[in-house]
């Protein structure tokens, strides 16, 4: 059962659906084929997976207080329905999410640092897209993902209906 949060006032409202759409506008992204064709990311659930909590986080870096825990809490909540409908028993759900949660806790940390500190980002994106592998599309992605975080910059995520993330293919 996928969780819904229920509205205690109209301001928690409106920051839970700017949440979903948020989160299903880097979701969205995340499924671009040239992720996993021309770029080289596993197209299984953990690559997809790892891709969709790459776009999450970037976008986490620009949304603050309880917008900022919607779109979370709306990706962990798809996180959950995912797992549900390939057939994951209700009683390893939440070991599975919980698992999912620390490699999303260390991406979060690994890209925020590199991302911050201007270095270490092909590293970042290698150990967390590709199990340490270094494709040779690497300077490809990271110049999408230097790109993507330099545009949610400038956004209002606040106000937008759906950001707008660089162009791919």
């Amino acid at each position: 059962m996928p969780f819904v949060m229920l509205p205690v006032n109209g301001f928690r409202k409106k920051h839970q659906s700017q949440g979903e759409r948020l989160c299903l506008s880097a979701l969205t992204q995340a499924r671009s084929i040239t992720f996993y064709e021309k770029w080289g990311i596993a197209d299984t659930l953990e690559g997809r997976f790892d891709c969709a909590s790459l776009h999450l986080i970037l976008l986490l870096r620009y949304v603050k207080g309880p917008l900022a825990q919607t779109l979370f809490d709306a990706f962990f909540s798809y996180t959950d329905l995912t797992l549900r409908e390939i057939g994951v028993s209700d009683l390893s759900v939440g070991k599975q999410v919980k698992k999912c949660a620390s490699f999303f806790y260390g991406a979060l940390k690994a890209y925020n640092v590199a991302l911050d500190q201007q270095k270490g980002l092909e590293e970042a994106i290698s150990r967390n897209l590709y199990g340490r592998f270094y494709p040779p599309s690497l300077k490809e992605i990271t110049s999408y993902v230097i790109a993507c975080d330099h545009l949610l910059r400038t956004q209002d995520l606040e106000k937008t209906i759906s950001p707008e993330w660089p162009h791919i293919d």
